[in-house]
């Protein structure tokens, strides 16, 4: 789930067997109907843009309950310094046993802050991979400054797709490229789009982006009706209470409002809270004039301001509702 962050991704070695196996050839259709799999953020005649992996989890699960643990620790301190202190009888005991206390206190938050809360917070909204037809290129975000984008030629042989699969987790699949060297070893590597329990959403999302890139944006589509942005970058509480209801499932949907409420809630307000530290990501002006957009271009998708905003149609949601009883045999 956070591959990339830990554990982190490791450079300098060979493609091992799996990602050989998993290779996603630029040349080579895959056997499903092409679709975003809720990463794709904006879609024109000049380019198609995608979030990474790290925006599903972003202020999600384990930043609340980073909080929860740093909050238990720190109040558990207050008590037993409180307790400690009201032993009149030993006062040294009581100071040592305060120092005691406080290397946990202090050592459990940069623990935490070193591992995950230092990569969520204070960062970017999202890190965004654009892919440009019309210059041929692929540009993977990094950071706002000097040298923060890495741009590469699509097509070739050392930009490397494939389905990647989580460290924690061995069951989630990814949209994958490693850079390699001319001696085929790996320099950097990047995700494109969320983590999915199973490979086949990574590879109709592969489809998405390859038929854009091959054979432009009026030929990526199976069904018009697919034709739709559902992922919205809005940094709005709404936003994230709707990002957090996709991400719990339509299972858990009916108790939102009244048992897992707290649950939902929290969730929610620890999303808010996180992009509310982030800044947004700016590419630089040479990149951004790469990628004009034709005022009337007949491509361009309007961008929805909340999660999922144009399944309010009904000819969409009955589409949406068809894709998932289609994917229901994949488990």
């Amino acid at each position: 789930m956070l591959t990339g962050w830990y554990p982190p991704f490791k450079y300098g070695r060979s493609l091992n067997d799996d990602e050989r196996q998993s290779h996603l050839a630029y040349d080579k259709p895959q056997n499903f109907s092409p679709d975003d799999a809720v990463g794709m953020t904006r879609l024109n005649s000049t380019y198609v843009e995608f979030v990474d992996r790290t925006f599903k989890v972003k202020g999600m699960a384990a930043t609340l309950l980073s909080f929860v643990f740093c909050e238990f620790f720190f109040l558990f301190f207050i008590y037993m310094a409180g307790f400690l202190m009201g032993m009149d009888d030993d006062v040294w005991g009581s100071i040592l046993g305060l120092v005691v206390l406080a290397v946990p206190l202090v050592g459990f938050p940069f623990f935490v802050w070193h591992i995950h809360l230092r990569k969520d917070l204070f960062q970017y909204t999202y890190y965004p991979i654009r892919f440009n037809r019309r210059t041929r290129k692929v540009h993977f975000f990094r950071h706002n400054g000097p040298g923060g984008v890495v741009t590469v030629p699509w097509g070739d042989a050392n930009v490397y797709f494939h389905v990647g699969h989580g460290g924690q987790n061995k069951h989630l699949r990814d949209l994958r490229c490693h850079l390699l060297d001319p001696n085929r070893q790996v320099l950097q590597t990047f995700t494109v789009g969320h983590f999915w329990p199973h490979e086949n959403y990574v590879r109709e999302e592969w489809e998405l982006i390859r038929r854009y890139m091959e054979q432009g944006p009026e030929h990526c589509y199976d069904d018009e009706r697919d034709r739709v942005i559902t992922l919205s970058l809005k940094d709005t509480l709404h936003n994230c209470w709707m990002f957090v209801c996709m991400l719990m499932g339509t299972t858990l949907f009916p108790l939102r409002f009244n048992l897992l409420f707290p649950v939902y809630g929290a969730l929610a307000l620890s999303r808010w809270l996180t992009f509310q530290s982030c800044r947004k990501p700016v590419f630089p002006a040479d990149i951004e004039a790469e990628c004009a957009i034709a005022p009337d271009d007949p491509y361009q998708l309007p961008e929805p301001s909340f999660m999922a905003e144009f399944a309010e149609d009904r000819a969409i949601y009955k589409r949406a509702e068809e894709r998932f009883r289609s994917r229901q045999h994949w488990k």
